[in-house]
């Protein structure tokens, strides 16, 4: 029969896998424009360790996502803007789903539509795909202010502004991969006042550093878990061939 301290270092191991997991990607996508570090916790914020010296069997974990601003980096490309601050864009795809994301590589589509990278439309206040223009009525030069607004330096035309907002509770949004999230609450952002910089992109806020010095933590309390484990079963193993003698 399993015993008590088997179930909490099995669910131990566990843990680690999935935290080891999680430091993998975000190693994956250090250069990855403003992507966001998963890190995986205890619910409850509180110490996986501490809680399994109290609770052992009962501690639960998930995966959540580290939102913290990464590194604004000049690009000099007219159509890279990056967000300082908590804002985030509202972008639409084909099929009218709506998404959040701080990644700035935008472009004009073929449609004079201004996208992502990936084709997804930008969004304007009024939750309205922004068309700069069509074929010879595209400018050749488009600034972004702070507020979002798009605006033809030659002739002062206005398009926008983006659709920047902050949500209440971000703590909701969940990653659907490419820099991409969704907001499970639905909730009603609130326009935010400025905060884009044209020219600029924001990076992964993955310092890969820490990550290699958790990846080894992770990797030696593994090891010892598995130590404690094995150790257990010959415990064990050792009692029963006591008692039959």
């Amino acid at each position: 029969m399993t015993g008590y301290g088997e179930i909490a270092l099995v669910r131990g191991l566990s843990f680690l896998a999935e935290k080891q997991a999680a430091i993998a990607n975000n190693l994956a996508n250090v250069d990855t424009t403003s992507f966001k570090r998963r890190a995986t916790q205890a619910v409850g914020d509180q110490k996986f360790h501490s809680m399994l010296d109290r609770e052992m069997t009962a501690v639960d974990y998930s995966e959540r996502t580290d939102l913290q601003r990464g590194t604004i980096r000049e690009t000099g490309n007219k159509f890279d803007v990056a967000i300082d601050g908590p804002s985030w864009m509202r972008v639409q795809d084909d099929k009218g789903r709506q998404f959040y994301t701080r990644n700035g590589q935008l472009q004009l589509d073929t449609q004079g539509r201004l996208t992502t990278r990936d084709g997804l439309k930008v969004l304007d206040q009024g939750g309205q795909q922004i068309q700069i223009g069509t074929g010879e009525d595209v400018p050749a030069e488009i600034t972004f202010s702070p507020n979002g607004t798009i605006a033809n330096p030659v002739t002062g035309q206005t398009w926008g502004p983006i659709a920047l907002v902050t949500l209440p509770d971000q703590s909701t949004l969940s990653p659907v991969g490419k820099s991409l999230y969704v907001d499970a609450k639905d909730q009603r952002g609130i326009q935010a006042g400025d905060g884009l910089q044209q020219g600029f992109l924001e990076g992964s806020n993955v310092d890969s550093l820490q990550e290699l010095v958790q990846m080894i933590t992770v990797e030696r309390s593994f090891t010892a878990t598995q130590k404690a484990l094995s150790g257990i079963g010959r415990l064990q193993e050792n009692l029963i061939n006591n008692m039959l003698r």
